[in-house]
């Protein structure tokens, strides 16, 4: 071997590192960025799924409210059918009757969603629309009924898949709810409750106008 060709093969040997650093950074970044690209993609795989659900739900309670009105229509013919002039207090009465009747019957019918197929695409819609504004690398406890405790882990992991920023985890501990979902903080400094009780509560001034309309 000349002299020369060994100059270039030293010279080979101490530049090699620097090729092997600037090769380590270049694969660092473009992992970097693909996991990036990942994230974007299940948040907006999350969002547009979540909406849709979203979607689905608010139709379901829509149908659930105009059976619960169309029943609540019925009670109130046959109430004042018998009478053909009706006091404000009776009235007022026959009012509270009537939403109560809705409010249970609409109660009803969410809590029966459990039987059906759709009932653990909306229990994860619920938990995700409970956790969207909540940070990246948030952690997050999820409790459910009792009657839903198997399907803990299995929810748990759905979650993670269309949030893998925040940290799910499910606490077999029942929660005293007839249905859906409660969402807290680990250490408990935050609740955010997602349950039947939650939609009815913020339904019920409007079930109560659509009663008193009907009056």
């Amino acid at each position: 071997m000349t002299e020369s060709m060994v100059g270039e093969d030293r010279g080979y040997k101490v530049r090699n590192p620097e090729k092997l650093a600037s090769l380590k950074n270049l694969l660092l970044k473009k992992a970097d960025d693909e996991q990036e690209a990942i994230l974007e993609s299940a948040r907006q795989e999350a969002a547009a799924w979540l909406e849709e659900q979203n979607a689905a739900l608010d139709r379901m309670v829509e149908q659930i409210h105009a059976e619960a009105v169309k029943r609540a229509e019925e009670i109130s013919k046959r109430q004042i059918a018998g009478a053909e002039t009706t006091r404000t207090k009776e009235r007022l009465r026959l009012q509270n009757v009537l939403l109560d009747e809705a409010v249970e019957l609409l109660q009803k019918e969410l809590v029966a969603l459990r039987g059906g197929p759709e009932y653990f695409p909306v229990l994860a819609g619920l938990a995700l629309e409970g956790a969207s504004r909540l940070p990246a690398g948030s952690e997050v406890k999820l409790q459910l009924a009792r009657e839903d405790a198997q399907l803990g882990e299995a929810l748990t992991a759905r979650l993670k898949d269309f949030r893998p920023d925040l940290t799910f985890t499910f606490n077999a501990e029942a929660a005293p709810i007839l249905g859906g979902v409660w969402l807290s903080a680990s250490d408990g400094s935050w609740r955010a409750p997602a349950d039947w009780r939650e939609v009815i509560s913020g339904m019920k001034d409007a079930l109560a106008e659509r009663v008193l309309a009907i009056l």
